[in-house]
Formats: C-alpha cells, sequence, structure tokens
C-alpha cells in the first residue's frame, strides 16, 4: 500500500524525538572533535584512540537505538547520526595524514632539511595563542 505525504504541526513526541536526536547528535559530535583533537598528544595511543572513536561510536549508537525504545533509542540514533557524520567529515584528513605513510623520497628529504632554520610551533593547548597568532600573521600577508 503506498504511502501518502502530508504536512502538518509536529506533535510532542516527534519535536521530544528530534530534540534529543539533535542535542545527543551535537553532544557526540563535540566530545568526538575533542578527542580527535587531543589524541596526538598520547603519543603511541593517538592512533587507537582517533580511529578507536570514529568506528566504535557509531556502532555503539546504531545497537544501542535498535534494542533500546523511547527517548533512550533516540539519544542512541542521535549518538549514530552525530558520530557518522563525524567519521565521514574527519576520513579524508585521516588517510592523507595517518594510514597510508610512504617513505619521503629524496627531494622531500631534501625540501624537509632546507627548512631546518624554521622555528616550529609546540602542540597542545598551551600553545594555541602562539599558533593563532602565527596564522593570523600569514593570512594578513600579501
Amino acid at each position: 500500500m503506498a504511502q501518502e505525504l502530508a504536512f502538518a504541526a509536529p506533535r510532542t513526541e516527534e519535536m521530544t524525538k528530534t530534540g534529543v536526536g539533535v542535542g545527543v547528535g551535537f553532544a557526540t559530535g563535540v566530545v568526538q572533535g575533542v578527542v580527535a583533537k587531543f589524541a596526538p598528544q598520547f603519543g603511541a595511543l593517538a592512533k587507537y584512540l582517533t580511529w578507536g572513536s570514529l568506528l566504535v561510536t557509531p556502532l555503539v549508537g546504531v545497537g544501542g537505538s535498535l534494542f533500546t525504545r523511547g527517548m533512550v533509542s533516540d539519544a542512541f540514533l542521535g549518538v549514530a547520526a552525530g558520530s557518522s557524520g563525524v567519521l565521514g567529515y574527519s576520513i579524508p584528513g585521516l588517510f592523507e595524514v595517518g594510514i597510508a605513510q610512504k617513505q619521503l623520497t629524496a627531494e622531500q628529504r631534501a625540501a624537509l632539511a632546507a627548512g631546518g632554520g624554521v622555528k616550529q610551533l609546540k602542540a597542545g593547548a598551551a600553545f594555541a595563542p602562539q599558533r593563532q597568532q602565527a596564522l593570523a600573521k600569514s593570512s594578513l600577508e600579501f
């Protein structure tokens, strides 16, 4: 039997479902963004933290939404949606940087060696103002 398409004012149940899903999806995205941002500071665990959170969180969200009911199911659906969005956004950059690390060619090694006098800014929250100043300075140069 065919479904009809109709527009109507949303009921309280539908508004609650949408609000819970969007709120939890947003919170999930923020938490995953923080994990991805600070994972490099954990050294050898960085790859496992980043990929683990990006791959496991959508699975937990889907599993939770399928095997629960009510608002808990809506919350897990938000987890699945938010973390899937973060995963889709993150994968291209992670493939560039992390997975397929190639050996450097002779030209690339020479280019890196030539920049030996370049000041490197440290990672971490304590050095964020210096990095932002460097970015602002480089964007203002013509």
